[in-house]
């Protein structure tokens, strides 16, 4: 294995709340022994059992430098060409691939595992848009926001023109306020009238 590789392995919770809602389910199933309508909930903490078991049973994921495995299928990062992110935990993720091909990736960890599944994702997916996002102007703004707060405010406001220009915008406006009005097709209408 190369010392890269990242392994992202489903939480162990979710078993243990399969566990659960399968013995909350034989308990309502005895319940619905003596009360019929004890067995609508019993039912639906078996469901939830299922559900439960299946998401604990999901494959792990493999990252490293060139692709991502999901079980036993590995996906280059220069396939993947969308990535939209559906739900956080479970973390639910619909990749595009390339020739339209699509796979839905779901991973249930804990926060702090997800929350690292998602940046290697981003990290790695460099052709990739990002919930609509452009990969370059993902990490731009991510910069942006991450410095956010340590740095402080200058006291007086940057500068967004030169000297030059701010007066040629001041000219344009005195000159735009003398005439009263933007549209220049008013002037137009009053000389056809004329």
């Amino acid at each position: 294995m190369e010392p890269s590789i990242h392994l992202y392995q489903p939480s162990r919770l979710y078993s243990r709340a399969g566990w659960a809602a399968l013995a909350g389910s034989l308990v309502c199933v005895l319940c619905g022994l003596r009360a019929p309508l004890a067995f609508a909930p019993g039912f639906l903490c078996a469901i939830t059992g299922a559900g439960l078991f299946w998401l604990a049973t999901r494959p792990a994921i493999r990252v490293s430098a060139t692709q991502f495995n999901i079980g036993q299928r590995a996906i280059a990062w220069r396939e993947v060409r969308e990535i939209n992110s559906r739900f956080a935990s479970p973390l639910i993720v619909l990749i595009r691939l390339t020739n339209a091909r699509r796979k839905v990736l779901i991973f249930p960890g804990e926060p702090e595992r997800i929350a690292n599944l998602i940046y290697q994702l981003r990290k790695n997916a460099n052709q990739a848009t990002f919930d609509g996002v452009a990969y370059r102007d993902y990490w731009t703004w991510s910069s942006v926001t991450d410095s956010g707060g340590e740095t402080d405010m200058p006291d007086h406001p940057v500068r967004m023109v030169s000297t030059e220009d701010e007066q040629e915008i001041e000219r344009m406006f005195h000159k735009l306020k003398s005439v009263g009005r933007l549209d220049s097709r008013a002037d137009d209408s009053k000389s056809d009238e004329d």
